[in-house]
């Protein structure tokens, strides 16, 4: 301990190291806040370093903090838990196996390229209940997008249109167009690109950029890009990392 006494000395209060103190402010808050019991454990095993990572993996998180210090605790968070997310939503459908619960682990399945798992549950609460109910039948739609199934999305998006033509106009004419480029139907997306994009969404429009770039409309790629350059300038710091790789 003689090797410790300068940290005693001048980081302890009543004889008690202030990383403990640490731990246990850390520790109220994972009780009042609900965390798991496992948080508890680490935080009072190892108190130091069980604290740093309390902090990178749910308090910064969970706290009003700027940008840059938001970003750096999501960051932290996927490291230390990946799938803490997909586990969540999973655990909450498994817990209550709702429309609404399965649509949103769906949605997190198709995020983490399971879109067959995500098929497979939507298609369990596909029922006479949801036949009819456009943001179930988009997300199925994305779901089989995201498998490679470009005809099942194609015919999804028509009922849809069916059922209301003014459903989510864009993200559905995203989802045609992207389907139509799977199945090498390229005149129907760029089409669908033109609806998909017509108020300038940027993600909407880096989509039609990659298509134009991949399908060799070097004009029209130029075009987008000169747009989404005059977004980027004026776009948030989020955004402009997000879709940095475009303007490379």
């Amino acid at each position: 301990m003689g090797g410790l006494s300068w940290y005693f000395q001048y980081f302890s209060i009543l004889g008690v190291g202030v990383h403990v103190l640490i731990a246990l402010c850390f520790a109220i808050h994972a009780i009042r806040n609900g965390q798991p019991f496992f948080w508890l454990w680490i935080l009072f095993v190892f108190p130091f370093f069980g604290s740093i990572v309390y902090l990178m993996a749910v308090y910064l998180p969970q706290s009003r903090m700027p940008y840059q210090a938001h970003i750096l605790s999501k960051k932290a968070l996927h490291v230390l838990q990946p799938n803490r997310a997909i586990n969540q939503a999973k655990t909450q459908y498994e817990n209550i196996p709702s429309v609404e619960n399965a649509v949103r682990y769906a949605e997190y399945l198709i995020q983490s390229g399971k879109a067959s798992e995500a098929i497979a549950i939507l298609r369990q609460k596909h029922t006479s209940l949801v036949e009819n109910d456009p943001a179930f039948l988009e997300q199925w739609a994305t779901a089989y997008l995201q498998d490679q199934q470009a005809q099942q999305a194609l015919a999804i998006t028509d009922k849809i249109k069916s059922i209301d033509p003014n459903y989510n106009i864009e993200q559905i004419a995203l989802i045609r167009a992207l389907a139509n480029h799977q199945l090498n139907q390229q005149e129907s997306a760029r089409q669908n690109f033109i609806i998909a994009t017509k108020s300038q969404d940027i993600e909407k429009l880096s989509e039609y950029a990659l298509w134009a770039i991949q399908t060799n409309h070097g004009e029209l790629a130029q075009q987008i890009r000169a747009d989404l350059q005059k977004k980027w300038t004026i776009g948030t710091v989020y955004s402009r990392q997000l879709h940095k790789p475009i303007f490379k």
